[in-house]
């Protein structure tokens, strides 16, 4: 379902769900649009559910006290550029091809994360790909993690 809507408000709403998560691991958030409003055409649910796991993610793999950033930005081209970062874990430099495949899981020897089955991240660049974008990440394992994908940006802006 490809409609317009407000890429911004939504990733809002996102770090407004995650606050006590957040408080819980005083992580020093920055959230940074280029505009209050910046609206993408695609399907709405879907997105929401990637950028919700891409920061459900980052919130559960950042250190005690680490940045959490989430960035929407113009590109060229009539592309939008939403971008989470967080200094924690970390995927390996091996890991990395791997991580958008079905089922994959990384840290399988201490296992942080015991909720998910792998497909988060499988599921979120089958949706980028149907919407015929890109979706990748940069890491460095014990230090940081970034994924970023982009989105069509709306033709008029004020939505």
């Amino acid at each position: 379902n490809m409609q317009p809507f407000d890429v911004c408000e939504m990733a809002r709403q996102i770090l407004i769900s995650f606050e006590q998560k957040i408080d819980g691991k005083k992580l020093d958030v920055s959230f940074d649009c280029d505009s209050d409003n910046m609206f993408a055409v695609a399907d709405r649910d879907s997105i929401y559910q990637i950028l919700y796991n891409i920061c459900d993610n980052a919130v559960k793999f950042s250190y005690e006290g680490g940045k959490l950033e989430l960035s929407i930005k113009a590109q060229e081209k009539g592309k939008l550029l939403v971008s989470v970062y967080n200094e924690g874990q970390g995927i390996s430099k091996e890991d990395i091809p791997y991580v958008f495949e079905r089922f994959y899981k990384g840290d399988k020897s201490r296992g942080l994360d015991k909720t998910g089955v792998g497909l988060g991240m499988f599921i979120a660049k089958t949706i980028i790909d149907a919407h015929h974008q890109t979706i990748w990440v940069d890491s460095e394992y014990n230090k940081y993690c970034c994924f970023r994908f982009t989105l069509e940006a709306a033709k008029e802006q004020n939505q």
